[in-house]
């Protein structure tokens, strides 16, 4: 809250939990709410604008190896989730999220949204439960993954 003047002008703000998962305790707040929902000392509270985006995009790695994307083609369905096929700008933005994460080896999710002007932003890095949505890929890549995870995890368990 202290920075609250280096977020962008918005009329309305996201307001969530640090530590929250699948959008519990989010609230949607003006600034005027904001300032008077939020304790300025409190630092386990994120505030961000509400942005307007095209679509969310989901990419799937494994030991920091892409494995596959998923997106919302269209966004007021949410969990209609298509096959994705990234650009090499697209892997270079979830990649770089995958390195600054520094985990060696497991599943880790990087999810983020396109907006109006076609950048990709990061919504959240999930590398303690991430959702796969297994059953909305193909069998070949479903295989792929399966047989990828087993090979990381039998990697995990010799180094121990």
């Amino acid at each position: 809250m202290q920075n609250f003047d280096k977020l962008p002008e918005s009329k309305t703000y996201v307001v969530k939990p640090k530590d929250g998962a699948d959008s519990i305790g989010i609230e949607f707040l003006s600034k005027d709410e904001v300032f008077k929902t939020v304790d300025k000392n409190d630092k386990n509270t994120l505030i961000q604008p509400l942005i307007n985006f095209d679509y969310e995009v989901s990419f799937y790695f494994i030991d920091k190896e892409f494995q596959y994307a998923l997106y919302t083609p269209d966004k007021n369905r949410r969990w209609e989730l298509k096959e994705y096929t990234p650009t090499k700008e697209d892997l270079e933005f979830a990649q770089s999220f995958i390195e600054w994460n520094n985990l060696d080896h497991g599943i880790q999710r990087v999810d983020a949204c396109r907006d109006e002007n076609d950048q990709l932003l990061l919504v959240e890095l999930e590398d303690l439960n991430p959702y796969l949505s297994l059953l909305d890929i193909s069998p070949t890549l479903r295989d792929k993954f399966v047989t990828t995870l087993k090979s990381s995890i039998k990697k995990a368990l010799d180094k121990n």
